[in-house]
């Protein structure tokens, strides 16, 4: 191309020229000076659109039109429940496209959310510290322990003691007045004197009285022995219970206990957070105005987690994919502006810019020997288009001019 533009404007010189010449060999000297300016301007405008068409040098490459492709899945996939879209449909930004079933989700979420609600309870119970009342219940309780530690650790007092000894002396008493009725009822009833039931009441009687004897015998004898040195330490260890439960009480919580419940608040939030995340990937929208290409799925399918569902392409997101020669690479800068036309709107210009060039090469022969051979040489570039009302279309055959 560039040795055909040299070629012409040396040829539209000469002609020039030659014309110049032929002018001023003809004619008067007055009518020959006139002709022979007129000359002189042509071959000046000869010189300058020469040196105009060497400089313009316009870069005109072919190409398609491509655009960005969307494919849409779900992270976690289910049952689909409803398709929103068709193919072939323009769809815009966050539109629905595809729903699944999540009833699941929505229980766990809701399970969720009522332990973040526990963990926040027990958080702020924790920062507060226990009420008075509270306080004043374990301070009860550590009293009532010390009292009964402090009983086991006297032994019983002598009025217990005296009673205890009554208690069993009347209990001895009534045992042997019983044990002798039933002797005169034994020698009775032999004699057939009295009836057998007689005998028997004696007898029942007999044996109640001498139960209950050795009873406050025994109560006796624990009172007069005292506190057992094992039920001593366990009253003893009962009250030191409640003095530290106590004593925690009007001290609050621990900053280590504070921080562990945070924690755990924390984590009831993340779960929650988690269980939110999925529940979006229940619902597919748009993520960007486009066109829906492909539907792979319809109401009813169970679809896994990260299947593509559908593809869509992005229609402000167009392109053409041109090959640049190595020899014409230093005539090309990313940002670049661009001239764009399509075969379907002949009589139409689009405007764009250069937006990639590739960092590597690609060879049409293998192994390039010569100069000559380096123009086969290419590099890949991407032209955005600006496609403003929507009628460039992907595949559309183009021509890309770089000034």
């Amino acid at each position: 191309m560039d040795g055909q533009r040299k070629a012409a404007g040396e040829l539209a010189f000469a002609h020039a020229g030659a014309a110049a010449w032929c002018c001023v060999c003809g004619g008067d000297m007055k009518r020959n000076a006139v002709i022979a300016g007129g000359g002189l301007m042509l071959v000046a405008i000869a010189v300058l659109s020469y040196w105009l068409l060497r400089g313009s040098r316009a870069l005109v490459y072919s190409g398609t039109v491509e655009t960005r492709e969307i494919e849409v899945g779900s992270k976690v996939g289910g049952r689909v429940t409803d398709v929103a879209v068709e193919e072939g449909q323009m769809v815009k930004a966050s539109a629905t496209l595809v729903r699944f079933e999540a009833d699941e989700l929505k229980a766990q979420l809701a399970q969720s959310r009522a332990s973040v609600d526990q963990a926040e309870a027990d958080l702020a119970k924790m920062e507060h510290g226990n009420r008075p009342e509270e306080i004043a219940q374990a301070e009860a309780t550590a009293r009532v322990q010390q009292a009964a530690y402090e009983a086991a650790k006297n032994g019983p007092r002598t009025q217990e003691l005296a009673q205890a000894q009554a208690d069993f002396d009347a209990a001895q008493a009534d045992a042997v007045n019983a044990e002798a009725t039933f002797k005169r009822m034994a020698m009775l009833v032999r004699g057939e004197t009295i009836s057998r039931q007689q005998y028997d009441d004696a007898l029942a009687k007999r044996d109640t009285t001498a139960q209950k004897a050795e009873s406050a015998r025994q109560r006796l004898k624990l009172l007069q022995a005292g506190t057992r040195k094992e039920d001593l330490d366990a009253a003893e260890q009962r009250y030191l219970q409640a003095k530290a439960a106590a004593v925690l009480a009007q001290r609050g919580f621990r900053k280590e206990d504070i921080q562990a419940a945070r924690g755990r608040l924390a984590q009831a939030r993340g779960h929650v957070e988690e269980l939110q995340a999925r529940l979006r990937e229940a619902e597919l929208t748009a993520p960007a105005d486009g066109l829906i290409e492909t539907v792979s799925v319809r109401s009813g399918d169970l679809v896994p987690a990260g299947r593509i569902v559908l593809t869509m392409l992005e229609s402000s997101q167009l392109w053409v994919r041109i090959y640049i020669p190595e020899t014409e690479m230093a005539k090309v800068k990313v940002g670049q502006q661009a001239t764009v036309t399509v075969d379907s709107f002949s009589g139409r210009s689009f405007t764009g810019h250069v937006m990639q060039v590739n960092a590597s090469s690609e060879f049409l022969p293998r192994n390039v020997q010569t100069r000559d051979d380096r123009q086969h040489q290419v590099f890949g570039a991407k032209v955005m288009i600006d496609n403003p009302d929507g009628v460039l279309k992907s595949g559309m055959a183009a021509t890309v001019l770089l000034p």
